[in-house]
C-alpha cells in the first residue's frame, strides 16, 4: 500500500483537508514519528500527515511551497544529510538530529 503514497497525493490530501481544518499541518515520515509528536502537539490546531518516507515528505513540502500553501511543516530525520552535505533547504522543513526510535526518547509508542 505504501507504494501508492506519493508526494502529489500527500500534497493533494492536505489541500483538500484545508476546507475543514483552519489550523496547521505537520508532515512526518512515518507512524512512529506521529505517535511521538502527537504527545507534544495540540491536535486541535495541528493535523498530521504520514508521508511513508523521508523523500515523500521533502517532495510534498516542496510541492506545497510552490503553491504558496501556508500553514504546513515537515519534520524528517537528518540521517546522513549533514555528513554528505546534501541538506534539503526549506523554511518549512525541520531536520531532526536523532531518529525517533522508541528508546531514543524513552517514550512508549503504544499509549495505555
Amino acid at each position: 500500500m505504501r507504494e501508492f503514497i506519493t508526494p502529489d497525493r500527500i500534497a493533494n490530501q492536505i489541500r483538500m483537508r484545508r476546507s475543514s481544518h483552519k489550523g496547521c499541518f505537520l508532515i512526518v515520515e512515518g507512524r512512529s514519528d506521529k505517535l511521538v509528536y502527537e504527545r507534544f502537539i495540540d491536535d486541535t490546531n495541528c493535523e498530521f500527515s504520514i508521508a511513508s518516507g523521508k523523500e515523500n515528505a521533502v517532495s510534498a513540502i516542496r510541492i506545497l511551497e510552490q503553491d504558496n500553501f501556508a500553514g504546513v511543516l515537515a519534520i524528517v530525520d537528518a540521517d546522513f544529510c549533514r555528513l554528505e552535505g546534501n541538506l534539503p533547504s526549506s523554511s518549512n522543513l525541520l531536520l531532526q538530529q536523532f531518529s525517533l526510535l522508541c528508546g531514543t526518547l524513552s517514550i512508549p509508542l503504544n499509549p495505555p
